[in-house]
């Protein structure tokens, strides 16, 4: 069953040491570690490669979690609007979610240390994310539609990690070729699928569901509701502007003229 709201002492120290513990990997492969190991075309900026190992941990636990919570843990006590946006969930997806919180309050710290991670909308959906995160979980509020939104969708993100190293280091996506072709199709497949199908799909599940117990009366959160409706609102704009990113991105692949600039990033 579902844990009751409430952020804990444990919460916080949970959430504090898996910042702490991403910053310290982080550290030790942009500092130690990339500098003498990685590839040579890879050491004289050894940042971007570090950022992208460390994120892989934190999204692969989330995208295994939350797809195994989402598929087999909310099997019951689900069926209504209500319940859906009231009723906590177990303690595994819990944890996912504070992970995920943890996660984006480090990246969006660390993005400031280089140009290519530090965009407004990035350091938004960061911010929003944690918060969101931190609220549903104090209130006991849409942590169902959370387990989906902060775990299955991270799903997509994991090919993106290689995807964004090609990006950043061109010499990789040259050096294995078939590698990176097979990363950018399996990226573009998965969003699509999990970032535009699903994600519109379950999102337009929480407007109706929000709105019919804003219009019953039974709301716990009027205002919180209002809030994580209009947050679901630039999350969706957000998606649909990197899906025109993916798309210009295969157009060029197709023209011949290599993957342009994909940023389409969903961490």
């Amino acid at each position: 069953m579902g844990v009751a709201p409430g952020i804990t002492a444990d919460d916080v120290v949970f959430v504090s040491n898996t910042v702490l513990y991403l910053a310290l990997a982080f550290f030790v492969l942009n500092r130690i570690v990339c500098p003498r190991f990685a590839p040579s075309f890879m050491r004289k900026e050894p940042f971007l490669l570090a950022f992208e190992l460390t994120c892989f941990v934190p999204l692969a636990y989330c995208a295994f979690v939350g797809t195994y919570g989402w598929l087999y843990d909310l099997e019951d006590g689900y069926d209504t609007a209500w319940a859906r946006l009231h009723t906590p969930i177990p303690m595994s997806s819990r944890k996912m979610i504070l992970v995920n919180c943890g996660f984006q309050i480090w990246d969006f710290f660390v993005s400031f240390g280089h140009g290519e991670l530090s965009k407004v909308e990035m350091l938004l959906h960061h911010s929003l994310a944690a918060g969101l995160a931190i609220a549903g979980l104090h209130m006991g509020f849409g942590q169902y539609y959370g387990l989906f939104f902060m775990g299955v969708t991270e799903t997509s993100s994991l090919p993106l990690v290689w995807v964004d190293l090609g990006k950043y280091y061109p010499e990789l996506s040259k050096r294995l070729p078939t590698m990176d072709l097979l990363a950018k199709v399996l990226f573009a497949l998965m969003f699509i699928v999990v970032r535009d199908v699903l994600f519109i799909k379950h999102s337009i599940q929480l407007w109706k569901d929000s709105f019919e117990v804003l219009g019953a009366g039974t709301a716990k959160f009027p205002a919180v509701t209002y809030g994580f409706l209009v947050t679901n609102l630039f999350f969706n704009v957000l998606q649909i502007a990197w899906t025109k990113l993916l798309i210009d991105g295969v157009l060029d692949v197709l023209r011949g003229g290599g993957a342009k600039d994909d940023k389409a990033k969903g961490e």
